[in-house]
């Protein structure tokens, strides 16, 4: 293998494993544009007419689209009489592609606008001045050192992925800038990242006196880069061995700057710049927290006693036995078994929320009527209603739920802090930091002032450093806001009158929410996505329509969980809303993102690309019957299928009836009546209906009148039943039905 390959194999291999970054012009490296920057006057006229090109671009797009891609002429005309330009669709009628397909070539050059401008700017500029230029849309940098060269070739480090419990490795650092050089020219510039990292796994604090920390750790970088010496100063202060200089110098520059997405895209330092480390915990697989490699090494170097105390408590972070207000023997005070007290911590264990540990099905029925002597259904998904019917109150479950959430980056602060490792740094103390670094010499530092108050970023101003403003999302004065609000409020009062068969601005005012009964249907599915355990809980209108769910998994971060949690808050507030669930099932299907992978536990998925992709199949197939989106078909509400393959074909499901999903679940039917379940209300009407005709029939039947009875005996029996027979004028006896005429009596 040539040197060449070698050093192409090593720099590849460094570049994978995240130790460095692609080798790039130093221009495309930073995220602060070195080259092409403008007068601010000329930025500020460039970034308007960007801004009016890019609107006036979609306000065409959405006049073509509110003509639909193929109108006829009279609905041209229409158009035209209310205010679209006829050059706009004489030109739509030439494209001879559908005004939709215009539509979008509009929508996609607004977005093609290019990059905005950027300008240099005199360090006399006040700060009311430079706000105002950012706010046109300008980005603006203010050099007050040295001018970085945009063309010379540059190459990021995360210097802490050098750091071992023995030092740093200088050796492994050298050959990879070694490798650079000689890929790439005589002349490199570094660009160190994660430095408060570095300075963690070496046992130092990184705060406003650690100054000369950071100095030696620039200087070691620079000792490695140039061949120069590590004085025993700058080795003191890091425990690390001095340095002698090598007899060949090499031509290496230090830049201090923010990194461009594309270097990010090559390498994801831990920090950047001069950032500190923004968490000591980080996530194993399956999202075990535990302590961040810099930080264990750091307190093996300074405090080895209290690191395996410290990895124990992490590890037991989520014990309920830890948390206050839950400890020794409280729930079983309060009515828990061993066996629910056992299903609490296994919960807590693999990651479920407070609320959720303590819910129903968590700790499932029995427990909750047996053993607390509570209703289950009360208890669906909320764990703190169960807790405060046992007699916790509102603040000690707050107390529970904070010790819970974050329990093991407050351990690890906690121990860190007494260490002597802390990573605490002010604005302020940035800026001193960054100065100190500068006075060294042969280091290129560039500060980005985003996200800052105006009085850091005055104090930025005030330094002597030079300074990257970004530029200030456009806003809309408040003169300008109230005229559009009066606009579209008399818009609406147009349109209402005209009775306008299109409506361009719809009133917010006017949408309600259509809340669910205290007491509803719903149904439970657990699964699980790539390995990941997923609880969907689905709640149901009367009629049996989607109207809420919830969703929780296992083993997950916090910060993850309450996404999702509150992902399923906003999914409910818009089903409530009237969002039909169509519009999230087109949304969110086959989104693809990790978790991912095989699906079990659920009858109709086998497989999904995410979370999202899996939960909203699901409730497609059960609340929209989209067995398009199912990939195991002809199951029955038990998942054993009707019996086609071998023949033995079961009774097909009936669709649900009205009167069934007011008592049973349409999603846990999938909207069909199960096999095993019979209604009997259409029977009981069919009869009443029988019944009632049957009485029609007997009252429209009319029974004979009884007879008029003479006052004289029958000569035959003398029973005085006798009557006359109008019919042919003869007498008759009702008792013995003797027929003749009638004799009268003395």
């Amino acid at each position: 293998m040539s040197a060449s390959d070698r050093n192409a194999q090593l720099l590849a291999t460094a570049m994978d494993e995240g130790l460095i970054s692609a080798v790039l012009p130093l221009g495309e490296l930073c995220a602060v544009p070195l080259t092409n920057l403008l007068d601010k006057d000329d930025a500020v006229r460039i970034a308007t007419r960007q801004r009016l090109n890019r609107t006036s671009k979609l306000a065409m797009a959405e006049l073509l689209e509110g003509l639909g891609d193929t109108p006829k002429n009279a609905e041209l005309a229409e158009a035209a009489t209310r205010g679209v330009p006829l050059a706009l669709i004489e030109e739509a009628l030439n494209q001879d592609r559908g005004f939709e397909t215009l539509a979008n070539e509009f929508r996609n050059d607004a977005i093609e606008t290019g990059a905005p401008p950027a300008c240099s700017i005199d360090a006399e500029s006040s700060l009311s001045d430079l706000n105002d230029v950012r706010r046109a849309g300008v980005g603006t940098i203010l050099q007050k050192s040295e001018t970085l060269d945009p063309s010379r070739p540059a190459m990021a480090l995360d210097v802490s992925r050098f750091v071992t419990p023995d030092g740093i490795e200088t050796d492994v650092l050298d050959d990879l800038i070694s490798a650079a050089m000689d890929e790439n020219g005589d002349a490199l510039t570094l660009v160190p990242c994660g430095l408060s990292a570095a300075l963690l796994g070496l046992g130092q604090s990184y705060n406003g006196e650690s100054s000369a920390s950071l100095i030696a750790l620039v200087k070691l970088i620079q000792s490695v880069g140039k061949g120069s010496s590590f004085t025993k100063k700058h080795a003191d202060a890091l425990d690390l061995a001095p340095r002698s200089a090598r007899k060949s110098k090499r031509d290496i520059e230090l830049a201090i700057i923010p990194l461009s997405a594309k270097a990010l895209s090559h390498f994801q330092p831990a920090t950047l710049g001069l950032q500190p480390v923004s968490s000591f915990i980080e996530l194993e697989e399956g999202d075990t927290p535990t302590l961040s490699l810099m930080a264990r090494i750091g307190l093996a170097r300074k405090a080895p006693e209290v690191l395996p105390t410290l990895l124990s408590e992490i590890d037991s972070a989520a014990d309920l036995e830890l948390m206050p207000h839950f400890g020794g023997d409280t729930l079983r005070t309060r009515g828990f078994s061993t066996q629910a007290i056992d299903k609490v911590k296994s919960a807590l264990g693999e990651g479920l929320p407070l609320n959720a540990a303590f819910s129903r099905w968590v700790l499932g029925d029995d427990i909750i009527s047996k053993d607390l002597r509570l209703a289950p259904e009360s208890f669906d998904a909320d764990g703190r209603s169960l807790l405060k019917s046992i007699g916790f109150s509102k603040r000690e479950i707050a107390e529970a739920e904070e010790a819970l959430d974050g329990r093991p980056e407050k351990l690890a602060e906690a121990a860190i802090g007494p260490a002597n490792l802390t990573q605490s740094l002010s604005t302020d103390d940035q800026i001193n930091l960054a100065e100190a670094l500068l006075k060294t010499g042969d280091v290129g530092i560039i500060v980005s002032g985003t996200n800052l108050n105006d009085a850091d970023l005055q104090a930025l101003l005030d330094s002597s450093l030079s300074v990257w403003l970004p530029a200030l999302d456009t806003q809309v004065n408040r003169l300008t806001a109230d005229r559009m609000e009066h606009i579209t409020a008399l818009a609406e009062d147009l349109m209402a009158e005209d009775a306008a068969p299109q409506t361009i601005i719809e009133s917010p005012s006017g949408v309600s929410r259509t809340r669910l009964p205290d007491r509803r249907k719903g149904y439970i599915q657990k699964a699980t996505v790539g390995g990941h355990k997923v609880y969907l809980h689905t709640g149901e209108f009367d009629d049996g329509s989607l109207g809420e769910i919830f969703i929780d998994m296992h083993k997950e971060g916090a910060a993850f969980r309450s996404l999702m949690n509150n992902f399923a808050i906003a999914v409910s507030l818009g089903l409530q809303y009237g969002v039909p669930l169509e519009e999230y099932v087109d949304a969110f299907v086959f989104t693809r993102f990790e978790p991912a992978g095989e699906v079990t536990g659920n009858d109709q998925i086998a497989r999904a690309t995410s979370i999202l992709d899996y939960i909203f199949r699901e409730l497609a197939v059960s609340y929209l019957a989209r067995e398009d989106l199912a990939e195991l078909g002809n199951a029955t509400h038990d998942g054993l299928g009707r019996g086609l393959e071998d023949g033995i074909e079961k009774s097909q499901a009936q669709p649900l009836p009205d009167e069934a999903a007011h008592l049973i679940s349409r999603g846990f039917a999938r909207g069909q009546i199960p096999d095993n379940i019979v209604i009997f209300n259409t029977k009981l009407e069919e009869r009443e209906a029988e019944r009632e005709e049957e009485e029609a029939l007997e009252g429209a039947t009319e029974e004979p009148e009884a007879p008029t009875y003479l006052p004289d005996a029958c000569s035959n029996c003398g029973s005085f039943t006798l009557y006359l027979d109008e019919a042919d004028g003869e007498t008759a006896c009702d008792t013995c039905g003797y027929v003749g005429k009638a004799e009268a009596t003395e």
